[in-house]
């Protein structure tokens, strides 16, 4: 018998355990576990597939993983503490976001070499990709006193900053709306009320167009594919005065959902403790959501606003990837079992249960200079730690 296609892959990528868990989204189960650099905190697919971009905050390098065998295949070296990274919807570069450079690195994927360094603001955390290529959009944390956010906004054909957005204190999370004319971005609004909000930019005008307000400390955002719905991660949708310390060990956290016609949430899902970034399935059905205090990913149906599946992964994931939906043909043997074979490749998928690959060459990674605090001279620990990995990092390690 054949089949159309393959369901997408999810890949979590696990801070505290130095790994990539891969969920295959249509029996929502790990199916293998890829072994990368430390503390791997960004997650990117290519458009086709067939690659995974992981940042490694504390390697100062990105892994790039094969996603048939799962196995790294490379590894590119970036500037410091690198975050936030895109794949431009032609797959022909990787945009990182390199936190404690304040940079963002330009990468070839034919090469894997880095062909370009583009300065942004203070601490850029995440970035996204226009629809059409044409922009990148990075999303700048700020710095004290103010603390004041911004959107950088990068020609790629030129590889230079074109405009300046403001938005509010602690950005965090930014999204692209798949028709390109609008960019989401999420204001944690830290110390000491972490009042969060969603700014909405239109990208004709570069000029914040709607202000939405969602639960307390909130960390990212994705928007569903037909752009009418747009989901973030919030910490504390309770609320948080911001007096006395926070468990991160037993707060539940959820997912505000966003009508972005209407600009305002119309729904809250509970979800695991501490939830930290989120993506959508290409079909729009399911929203994946890592919980960093739970080592866990929820999985929400969007037609019910409803957690139908609680997966465990690794220890503190923060972020996640999922593919495309992969057309292939597959063989079923007399014995039940079937053979996957991707048209974009000539040798049959393995995924074997539990695999674990190996992150990289030996000489790569004597090679790897490990970024402490200090990359940041103007910041002490505790800062580096609110800033750069948010609130629910600090208050993990306090506690």
């Amino acid at each position: 018998m054949s089949v159309a296609g393959a369901s997408p892959f999810a890949y979590i990528a696990n801070l505290e355990s130095n790994s990539v868990s891969v969920i295959d989204t249509a029996t929502d189960t790990v199916t293998a576990t890829v072994n990368v650099g430390i503390e791997p905190s960004g997650a990117a697919v290519s458009p086709d597939g067939t690659r995974v971009y992981v940042t490694n905050c504390m390697s100062n390098s990105v892994s790039v993983i094969d996603a048939v065998k799962n196995q790294v295949i490379d590894t590119v070296y970036v500037g410091s503490y690198p975050w936030g990274v895109a794949v431009s919807p032609d797959g022909t570069k990787v945009y990182v976001a390199n936190t404690a450079s304040n940079t963002i690195s330009v990468i070839d994927t034919a090469t894997n070499n880095v062909t370009a360094t583009v300065k942004v603001g203070n601490l850029p955390y995440k970035i996204a990709v226009s629809p059409d290529g044409k922009k990148v959009y990075a999303v700048t944390s700020g710095i004290p006193p103010d603390y004041q956010g911004n959107v950088s906004v990068i020609d790629t054909a030129t590889n230079n900053v074109t405009a300046t957005v403001n938005v509010e204190k602690n950005p965090h999370g930014i999204a692209v709306s798949p028709d390109g004319t609008k960019v989401y971005v999420v204001n944690s609004n830290s110390y000491p009320y972490y009042k969060g909000t969603v700014s909405v930019i239109d990208t004709a005008t570069n000029n914040v167009k709607a202000t939405v307000n969602v639960g307390n400390l909130p960390h990212e955002i994705a928007v569903s594919p037909n752009g009418t719905r747009a989901y973030v991660a919030i910490d504390i949708p309770g609320g948080y005065s911001g007096k006395g310390n926070i468990d991160a060990t037993s707060h539940t956290g959820a997912v505000d959902v966003i009508d972005t016609t209407k600009n305002e949430v119309i729904a809250r899902v509970s979800v695991g403790n501490y939830p930290y970034e989120v993506a959508v399935t290409p079909d729009g059905n399911e929203v994946y959501v890592v919980n960093y205090g739970s080592n866990t990913t929820s999985i929400i149906d969007t037609a019910t606003n409803k957690v139908n599946t609680t997966v465990p992964v690794g220890r503190s994931p923060t972020a996640v990837g999922i593919g495309p939906v992969i057309k292939s043909s597959s063989t079923i043997g007399l014995n039940g079992t079937s053979f996957l074979n991707p048209v974009y490749q000539t040798e049959n998928q393995t995924n074997d249960t539990r695999m674990t690959a190996n992150g990289g060459t030996a000489d790569k990674q004597k090679r790897e200079s490990v970024p402490t605090q200090a990359s940041i001279p103007f910041l002490n620990s505790i800062w580096v730690l609110v800033a750069v990995l948010g609130a629910v990092a600090f208050v993990k390690k306090k506690n």
